[in-house]
């Protein structure tokens, strides 16, 4: 009690008081001692900064305190609105959390070690936990009460500042989960309701949902708040579960009560069904819903307590005896599918099938079945059920997973094969090709679960083809009497090949994909038997093994090996219903099975076989698309790998010959070393014509002595024909092995004259860029080919690979007679392309060249070689000949085009650039382009008369059809346009066309040309505008048009002068710019020379009497170099001294007048010349009132420029003599005042002139010296230096 005692003074003299609700004893009390100490510092240190912080009265704290089962003392502390929760570690104080309040805290309690009780100024009760997240809130103050009486408190201590403060001490307490509150004539209890409590008041308001909600929370260990269940989730929920199943049950009785009451008020018959569809067939659907909505929450709350006992005996009893079973199993449905209910009861799965079967749901069945655990279900039972209802895929996945049986699911679908007809058969047929399909592939069925395990995957699909190729035991099928009484037996893939031959074989070839027999490389399991490898993993020989038995029985089953293959016939020939197989396609797709597989030997083929795969290859049926190999690939792959004595290369080759294929044709005749029909084959073979000269290159390889003569000999002779297969392929070969014979080549393509072009075209491409192009070799048959003729091919691109070598070492020499024979085969086959050889090749002969060209009238290049040699005016007369026929035809099209089409949709603007579209203005376009090119590329060294003349011959060209445009009435001359009579494209004008419509589109098509040649003539003067001199060209277009009226040539002549302006204009700103710059500068020069000089002394220089004395009449002057004189002083010095004497500083000026006679100029100290001074300078200033104007005027014997004074005086020192420099005059550049004076202007013609009518007044100011006739233009001193920041802006 004394320790107690002690503390409660202790802190009554810190001004804090503390309330202790609960002591342990077993806390010592030094260690109390040490908290309080520490719990004193921090406070007193929080006290600081709360009151920095809010600058409020700082209100006591409360502090409760309790040890918690691991021997940690926890402590609890509240001031004002903040809450912190300390531990105490080993005699040490450690901080583990603090929040803040809405409201200022009035009293603080612990409930137990994991919650805090806190009351604040609104009358609230909150409970937080030790972390700071707040469970619940509530109000402790009674309706018609306030907050005084309610709490009790006293005012016995007082702040810092004397005023008395309330406080609550021993107005809180706590005992077990209650809360007592002291007020002043009550006492307030707070119980922490139990868990039970809880739920059963939220059943008590009506809240179910709530209620089972903080059921589940409380089973899922969720228990802040919560001071009556125990500690572990384990121990919580045995406590619970008993209640939680009967709180379960009660909700269900409830509802449905609730639901048969209602029922029974709409029907009057006790809730019965019938009475129900007859009254009401909308209460119908509620109450299913109803039902539905009770279900679901029954399935998720058994679910999430792990009670399915209790769904599927209980709660399933009680919705059969409700009538309502089967709303309750699809509840189940969605469940099932998100895997949250993984087994079912044989009588729940059982109602379940039955169930849904009566709806037709037994795909929904089906999936549910997929997404059940097996070993908890009856496995008789459901496979039963499904045998029953036709759920395969659920039946194959029980088989496969239950019993990894993959065989029996074949046999199940196989006998609803043979038990049905091909259209009732179809489903199930295809779904079992999907099963075959995913287990070859190593993957689990139905899709999404899993992978076959590797060390099975191949017994699988051995057990599984093993099964395919066995006989059908379903005697009495018509399938299987129409296969054995074609072939003898019927294996059950006869029933697969039935009904779809095509995916049939597809899913075949899955289970002998290339990959799946690759031996494997990793090491088994030490567990794993040597028997047991031998078994699952088999070699890829043991694998031929089972694929060459697949083929021999689809050999047999075709029958493949006899002359005729088998046909048969499914049911009674008589009857309608049956139907012949294999069909044509069904054939091709079993020979391309069998073909495939032998191609890669993979399996082998008798010669029979081998005849009948040929045979259809090379037939006109044969179809491929992307996807699959070419028929002649194919027949090639097989040569590759069949020996030659397994087929007549007589037959096939005939067999060849008829279907085209030609390379089959030159592997045949190469067999038999008949190199020339061989080559002969191969150069048909237009679309891969790179073999013939892989052909040529092995040959010229291999042969040696006569052979290889004569084979040369036959490829000269047939070069012109190898030249047009691939004349990059034909040249690589003579720089390969015909260098030497080249002329000879040369000669033999002189009878082909496009042979030699190409020869020659590649010859110059060779000769220009050193490579060639052979995309062809990179086409989309290349792997194919690759495949085909490895190495040849690759011995080929090698080769290729070395041209820049090869051409280094065999070179082509193109001599003039070479390039002139190739320009004359250019003008003949590509006349367009004559020009840009010339301008790329400049190794010819001008002279010949001009006479080829202009032989052939390939005049642009014509005109190119003119212009090199210097004739500029014929070369453009070149490129102008024939443009009165472009532009007639030009016009010509214009006319067809509006009168046939109106034109009022089209915009007068958008004419003149969709008539710019036309093919027919095209060679115009070209025409003048080039034309304007040729002149501009030789204005510059031209004379001006010849530059004049060119630019104005071309004018004239194009403005002669403009003349014609504006002058006559007729568009083309020919009074096309005349009414009554017809259009230039035959329309008559007279019945269909009324006179109106034909003038107003002859209107329009005549200024839609005028538009088209002015653009045209405006273009010419915009190029050579920076060639010729506007007034020329305006006197030219003046003088040749002086007849006419000037909106003839409005556009041409606003369109030159729009350009001279933008000129102008571009000049003018560079001008405006470049004085803006200099006034700048050398306005801050002259604010740097133009200030006023200081005495060093007040000492006269001449007298040494004092320049301020009493009585002086003189003036004074002061020079910039620092000395004063009196004037009388001066001018009776000069007096006395010689005419020479020069106006300045006696002092300075008797020191350099012996530098003065040597040098005139001299240089000063800063780098700016002096000059001699002239009578009237006067470089000092003087306190006279009245200034003389003398200043102003001319210093020297001339002028400085502005910008060498500004270099001299950036180069000199910081004192120079300033007598020396020539005065400074500024003003602002002209166009700044024009600018302004523009601008006052317009201001003055406007409304506003009040508001800028001071401008006008200091701008005259400034451009009024102008008009003076005096040499000085300048304005005065005062005007323009009056602000020196004014002007420099």
């Amino acid at each position: 009690m004394k320790v107690l005692l002690h503390w409660r003074m202790v802190l009554q003299s810190c001004s804090l008081c503390i309330n202790m609700l609960l002591w342990l004893d077993s806390v010592p009390t030094l260690t109390m001692l040490t908290i309080l100490r520490t719990f004193l510092d921090q406070k007193e240190h929080a006290k600081g900064q709360l009151l920095m912080l809010h600058g409020n009265t700082h209100r006591p704290p409360l502090i409760h305190r309790q040890l918690d089962e691991e021997r940690v003392s926890w402590l609890a502390l509240a001031w004002d609105r903040q809450v912190q929760v300390a531990k105490l570690v080993k005699s040490k104080m450690i901080r583990h959390k603090d929040w803040k309040l809405d409201s200022a805290a009035v009293g603080i309690a612990w409930l137990n070690d994991q919650m805090l009780a806190v009351l604040n100024l609104k009358g609230q009760l909150c409970l937080f936990s030790k972390d700071g997240s707040e469970l619940r809130r509530t109000i402790f103050i009674l309706d018609g009460f306030v907050f005084d009486d309610s709490i009790l408190y006293h005012t016995h201590f007082s702040n810092r500042f004397g005023n008395p403060e309330r406080h609550f001490n021993n107005s809180v307490a706590v005992r077990g989960a209650t809360v007592y509150i002291l007020g002043p004539s009550f006492l307030t209890v707070s119980r922490l309701l139990p868990w039970k409590e809880r739920i059963e008041a939220l059943k008590m308001a009506g809240d179910w949902m709530g209620a089972l909600d903080m059921a589940m929370k409380l089973y899922d260990g969720h228990t802040q708040g919560v001071v009556d269940l125990p500690r572990t989730v384990d121990s919580i929920r045995g406590a619970i579960m008993p209640y939680l199943v009967e709180l379960l049950l009660s909700y269900i009785g409830y509802v449905f009560e609730y639901i048969s009451i209602a029922l029974s008020n709409h029907t009057g018959k006790g809730g019965a069904i019938d009475g129900l569809i007859d009254a009401d067939r909308s209460l119908l659907t509620q109450r299913e819903e109803q039902y539905a909505r009770v279900g679901g929450v029954a399935v998720e709350f058994c679910v999430h307590i792990g009670r399915n006992d209790i769904l599927f005996d209980t709660v399933f009893s009680k919705f059969v005896a409700a009538q309502s079973g089967g709303i309750f199993l699809e509840v189940l449905e969605p469940y099932i599918l998100k895997d949250m209910l993984g087994s079912l009861p044989p009588e729940i799965m059982q109602a379940l099938v039955e169930h849904y079967s009566g709806k037709g749901w037994l795909q929904r069945v089906e999936q549910c079945i997929l997404h059940m655990d097996i070993s908890s279900l009856d496995f008789n039972q459901v496979v039963r059920l499904c045998r029953e209802h036709g759920l395969y895929g659920a039946l194959i996945y029980l088989f496969n997973q239950g019993l990894n049986d993959f065989r029996t699911p074949l046999e199940e679908l196989l006998s609803v094969i043979q038990n049905a007809t091909r259209k009732d058969a179809t489903s199930t047929c295809y779904r079992m090709l999907v099963y075959l399909k995913y287990c070859f592939q190593g993957l689990a069925f139905p899709p999404g679960h899993g992978t076959i395990p590797r060390a099975q995957l191949h017994a699988v699909r051995k057990e599984l083809l093993q099964f395919m190729l066995e006989d059908s035991k379903m005697l009495t099928s018509e399938v299987f009497k129409g296969f054995s009484s074609s072939s003898g037996k019927c294996p059950n893939i006869c029933y697969l090949l039935w009904m779809d031959t095509e995916a049939t074989l597809e899913v075949v070839k899955c289970a002998f994909a290339q990959e799946n027999f690759e031996p494997t490389s990793s090491t088994l399991d030490a567990s794993v038997s040597k028997d047991e490898e031998d078994t699952d993993i088999e070699s890829p020989d043991s694998q031929n093994i089972l694929l060459q038995s697949v083929v021999d029985a689809i050999i047999h089953i075709v029958g493949l090996e006899n002359e005729a293959i088998h046909s048969v016939v499914v049911g009674t020939a008589e009857s309608e219903e049956s139907e012949l197989w294999p069909s044509v396609s069904d054939f091709g797709h079993i020979v391309e099975f069998v073909s495939f597989f032998v191609s890669y030997k993979r399996a082998n083929a008798s010669q029979r076989v081998l005849k009948h795969i040929l045979k259809y290859l090379t037939s006109s049926t044969t179809s491929y698309d992307d996807k699959k190999m070419p028929p002649q690939k194919e027949v090639l792959q097989l040569f590759n790998v069949v020996p030659q004595t397994d087929w007549n290369s007589d037959y096939v080759l005939n067999l060849c010959l008829d279907a085209h294929f030609h390379q089959a044709c030159g592997m045949i005749y190469t067999a038999r070393n008949q190199n020339l029909a061989a080559l002969d084959s191969y150069m048909k073979d237009t679309m891969e014509p790179y073999h013939a000269f892989i052909f040529i290159n092995k040959k010229l390889l291999q042969l040696a002595s006569d052979e290889a003569l004569s084979f040369r000999s036959t490829v000269i002779s047939r070069f012109a024909e190898l030249v047009n297969l691939s004349r990059e392929c034909a040249f690589v070969l003579v720089i390969d092995h015909f260098h030497d014979e080249i002329q000879q080549i040369l000669a033999e393509l002189h009878s082909d004259h496009c042979s030699l072009f190409l020869f020659l075209k590649t010859a110059i491409e060779v000769h220009l860029s050193g490579k060639l192009d052979f995309s062809e070799l990179t086409a989309r048959n290349y792997e194919i080919v690759e495949s085909l003729y490895s190495g040849d091919l690759e011995d080929y691109l090698q080769r290729l690979s070395n041209l820049p070598k090869l051409f280094d070492r065999n070179p082509i020499s193109m001599t003039d007679k070479l390039v002139e024979l190739y320009l004359e085969l250019l003008c003949q086959y590509e006349p367009r392309s004559v020009l840009k050889f010339l301008e790329t090749f400049d190794s010819y002969r001008l002279e010949r060249c001009l006479l080829l060209c202009l032989d052939y009238g390939v005049t642009d290049a014509a005109a190119f070689l003119q212009e090199r040699v210097g004739d500029v005016a014929s070369a453009l007369e070149l490129v102008l000949a024939g443009l009165d026929e472009k532009v007639n035809q030009f016009i010509a099209s214009v006319e067809n085009a509006f009168s046939r089409t109106s034109s009022k949709s089209i915009s007068e603007i958008e004419q003149p650039d969709i008539v710019l579209n036309m093919s027919e203005a095209r060679p115009v376009l070209d025409v003048l382009r080039s034309s304007i090119g040729l002149c501009q590329r030789n204005s510059q060294r031209l004379d001006p008369e010849e530059s004049q003349l060119l630019w104005f011959q071309l004018v004239d060209n194009f403005s002669d059809p403009l003349k014609k445009l504006y002058g006559s009435k007729v568009v083309n001359g020919k009074g096309c346009w005349s009414v009554g009579g017809e259009t230039t494209n035959g329309h008559p004008t007279g019945k269909g066309f009324s006179q109106k419509m034909v003038n107003s589109a002859y209107q329009r098509c005549l200024n839609t040309l005028r538009r088209v040649f002015s653009q045209f003539v405006g273009e010419i003067i915009e190029a050579m505008a920076g060639y010729i001199p506007l007034p020329a060209i305006m006197a030219k277009l003046l003088s040749d048009n002086g007849s006419q009226e000037f909106g003839d040539f409005k556009l041409v002549i606003h369109r030159m002068l729009s350009m001279y302006l933008y000129e102008k204009r571009i000049l003018e700103t560079a001008k405006s710019v470049i004085e803006d710059d200099s006034f700048y500068t050398l306005s801050l020069l002259k604010r740097g020379v133009c200030h006023g000089f200081a005495p060093q002394t007040f000492v006269c220089c001449v007298c040494n009497c004092s320049l301020s004395k009493e009585g002086a009449i003189s003036a004074v002057r002061v020079f910039s170099c620092g000395h004063a004189t009196h004037l009388h002083c001066e001018s009776e010095q000069s007096k006395s001294s010689n005419k020479d004497f020069k106006d300045g500083c006696p002092v300075c000026l008797s020191m350099s007048d012996t530098q003065a006679r040597n040098k005139s100029p001299i240089l000063a100290e800063n780098g700016l010349p002096k000059y001699p001074v002239v009578e009237h300078e006067v470089p000092y200033g003087v306190h006279h009132n009245h200034e003389t104007d003398h200043v102003e005027r001319s210093r020297g014997l001339h002028q400085m420029s502005r910008f060498e004074i500004l270099n001299n005086l950036q180069k000199g020192q910081k004192s120079f003599h300033i007598e020396t420099v020539p005065p400074l005059k500024l003003s602002p550049p002209a166009i700044y005042h024009e600018k302004i004076q523009k601008r006052v202007s317009l201001v003055g013609e406007s409304s506003r002139h009040s508001v800028r009518s001071g401008k006008p007044q200091k701008i005259w100011h400034m451009k009024e010296p102008k008009s003076k006739k005096s040499g000085n233009w300048l304005p005065p001193k005062s005007s323009i230096f009056s602000s020196d920041k004014n002007q420099v802006q």
